[in-house]
């Protein structure tokens, strides 16, 4: 039994809906992902530099690794928790 065209029209259009909408969710999620990774790379070279800033020897190694920290785990966090998401999404 063929599917009537009334049916079939509405059935195309909220497929390309629903495409177009999976495609914004992916772009913002980009977006969400590259703010996080240059606010954390940031943040982390602002601690690197203030190292390089202050005159005392050990309150500079605490800046380094603080910064270290924030930096390096920033990216980490944001990248480990796109391809979450992209999982929850099926994306890949």
């Amino acid at each position: 039994m063929p599917i009537s065209e009334k049916y079939y029209q509405q059935l195309i259009e909220s497929r390309a809906a629903a495409e177009r909408e999976s495609r914004w969710d992916e772009w913002r999620d980009l977006a969400r992902v590259l703010g996080e990774i240059a606010l954390s790379t940031a943040l982390g070279m602002a601690l690197v530099f203030m190292a390089f800033w202050t005159a005392d020897v050990q309150l500079g190694g605490i800046y380094w690794f603080l910064g270290c920290i924030v930096w390096i785990g920033g990216v980490s966090i944001a990248v480990l928790s796109a391809y979450r998401r992209g999982e929850e999404r099926g994306d890949w």
